[in-house]
Order: C-alpha cells, then structure tokens, then sequence
C-alpha cells in the first residue's frame, strides 16, 4: 500500500480512536454532573452501552491494523471501568455463605407490573399471570411499583382467590399514597412522606416503610421516578430510527425525543435530592430503595445515593448486563435495588417473564451476625 495512504488512514484512525475514547469517557461520568444545571448530562448515560461497544469494535480492529492506537481504546476502557463494571459486572462468587442462620436471610422482589396487564396478552386458566408469577418466587417482601389498586379485577383476571393467597402469604400489605404496594411476611409500619406526586412539573411515586425483619430495622423505599413521558407517536418513530427508515425530518424528531429525555432528567434529579433527604432523615442504619428509576446505570440519582451511603446490588453480585425495561426496543436497565447498613447482599436475578413491560428484580440479602443489635434512628 502506497505510504501516504497507508499515513493518511493511519491519521483517520487514530482521530477515531481519540473521538471514540472521549465519548466513552464524557458518557461514562456525565452522570456526576447535575441535571438541574445540564440537562444533557442527564441524557449521556443512556448512550454509554453504544459507545463501549463501538470501542472496543474500534479495539480489535486496532490490533489488526495498527497496534499502537489500541492503546488510545485500552486507556479509555480502563480510565472508564467503574462504569464498565457498573453496567457488565463479573462477579464469580456470591451466595449464602455457608453454616448461615435462616433468621439473617431474607428475599426482595422489585416488580413494575403495568397495573397487572398481560403484555403477552392472554389470561391462560382465567388467572393473572403475573400475581401467579409473584406467588410463585416466594419472596419475603414484594415492592409492587404502578399499582394502583389492591382488589379483584375482571378486566386483569385478578381473582378473589389470587388475592387471597396473596393475603395468605403476605399477612402485612400497604399501599403508598401514589401507586406502590408493598407485601410483606415481616410487620411493616408506614413511614409518612410528603410527597406531591406532580411536583415542579414532573411526577413521582415513592413510599417507604419500617419493616421488623426477625427483630431488626430495616427502612424500605419503594419508588417509581419521572418516565420519558413518550408519547404512541413517539415511540413509534423511535422504532422507525432503529430501523433506520428514511425520514424527511430526522432531525427535528431527534430533537424533540432529546428534549423530553432531557426535561425527563430535570425531574428525576430533583426527586433524587427528595429521595436523598428522606432516606438520611428516616433511613437510619439499615436500608434498602428499590423500584422504576427510569434512567440507566451511571445516572444522576445513583450518585446521588451513593453520597448517602447506598451501594447498588447489581454490580456487587451480579454476572453480566442485562435490561429491565423491552418494550419498543428501549432495552435499559432502568429498575434498581440499592442496600446500606449492617446486611449484604448474596445474589440478584432478573425474572425472565414478560407480563409487564419491565422485568422484576428478586434479591436475597444477608444480615451480618451482630445486625440485631437494636437500630435507632
């Protein structure tokens, strides 16, 4: 090959290299900047997925063409990795350690269920798949965020007889102010949040509870934070984007999906300073938040948690990435489960049903040996 091609396609390279590497690194820490003061920020992260991969496509075509710019993708992965990890952890060993007492084990379950929609349509022996679904993980406690109700639906096959093997199970149920359930084998005591769910604009459900689990004070958070707030004809030509359809205004619907992504973070970072001030008023020791976040790993809100204390499960115990959310091909993981306090968590899995348009999470959690020393706030 001619030397000055061969140099001008070794310049390409490397300028691909360098721009690849710094949109992987503004993606991956964007989600330390404040939303309330740029909103783009609040965006980036979504995008963090796209640009690692197209890294390290840019990896391995580096070893092949020229080996020294590999080290330009290599420096970036690595100056990155937290949220590399973040979003594909590898995590080998995990579990229940051995010799450990049933009374410091217990289970969680996140679950959006969409009002108990059927998403695969059907109701098979005229039951609710997913109330049979939630039955049959036998959590200990289930955190139920878009649920506006707890009764018999014909419209659902929501039965009398699911409901009372719900009851059955869970002898302590409450429902938050905006949607959230919560069922529970332990007592549960409601924990009063002030919260306007249409607050400054956008909209949030959240409630918290003190649960006694076996003698020891655990503060539960259920939330379910501001959507994209996409509209049918929105999604509609998301799809159309992904498959990458002609559109004489590309440009204008990019940005209007970008402008309600971003008034969409605006909201969620106003409701994780909310969240952040009633978890260190009313967490305590020992807490869990659970729920719908609507935005990815990385986010504004995570850090925000992390500045309380609030360590995320997925990353500590998990194997590989995965997605919560399928419907209209956002495939995101946008639900969350996060500890602090005296318990750990032994594993985490994603339920592969797709009743709902998100998937539950069910963690299990392990209380250290001295955890039931009495927790005051």
């Amino acid at each position: 090959m001619n030397r000055a091609i061969r140099n001008t396609l070794n310049t390409c390279v490397l300028a691909l290299n360098v721009l690849l590497g710094a949109a992987l690194l503004v993606t991956a820490y964007s989600g330390y900047v404040n939303p309330l003061e740029r909103p783009l920020m609040g965006v980036l992260p979504l995008t963090f997925p796209g640009w690692l991969a197209a890294t390290a496509v840019m990896l391995v075509a580096d070893l092949i063409w020229w080996r020294k710019t590999s080290l330009i993708a290599i420096g970036c992965i690595l100056a990155a990795w937290p949220m590399v990890w973040n979003t594909c952890p590898f995590n080998i060993s995990s579990g229940i350690p051995r010799g450990t007492s049933p009374d410091r084990v217990f289970t969680v379950m996140s679950y959006n269920v969409c009002q108990m929609k059927n998403f695969r349509g059907g109701y098979l022996g005229g039951v609710n798949p997913t109330v049979s679904y939630i039955l049959s993980q036998d959590a200990d406690i289930v955190c139920l965020q878009e649920m506006n109700y707890f009764e018999p639906v014909e419209q659902f096959h929501f039965t009398q007889a699911q409901l009372d093997s719900l009851q059955s199970k869970y002898p302590y149920i409450m429902l938050g102010a905006h949607g959230v359930v919560t069922l529970s084998r332990y007592p549960l005591r409601n924990i009063h949040l002030d919260i306007n769910s249409r607050r400054r604009g956008g909209w949030c459900d959240m409630g918290a509870w003190e649960v006694d689990v076996e003698g020891r004070r655990l503060a539960l958070f259920s939330l379910h934070l501001q959507s994209f707030s996409f509209t049918k004809e929105d999604k509609a030509e998301y799809l159309s984007l992904t498959r990458l359809e002609k559109k004489e205004n590309l440009g204008e619907l990019r940005g209007s999906l970008i402008g309600k992504l971003e008034t969409a973070a605006v909201h969620r970072a106003d409701q994780a300073q909310m969240l952040s001030r009633y978890i260190e008023y009313y967490g305590g020791e020992n807490v869990i938040v659970c729920g719908d976040f609507n935005d990815v790993p990385g986010c504004y809100t995570l850090h925000c948690l992390a500045d309380c204390g609030m360590k995320e499960v997925w990353p500590e115990v998990a194997f590989g990435p995965t997605y919560t959310y399928f419907d209209n091909r956002f495939y995101f993981r946008i639900d969350h489960m996060l500890w602090r306090g005296r318990l750990r968590p032994a594993g985490i899995r994603r339920g592969n049903v797709r009743y709902s348009d998100h998937a539950p999470l069910i963690a299990t959690f392990v209380w250290d040996e001295d955890s039931k020393t009495e927790n005051k706030r």
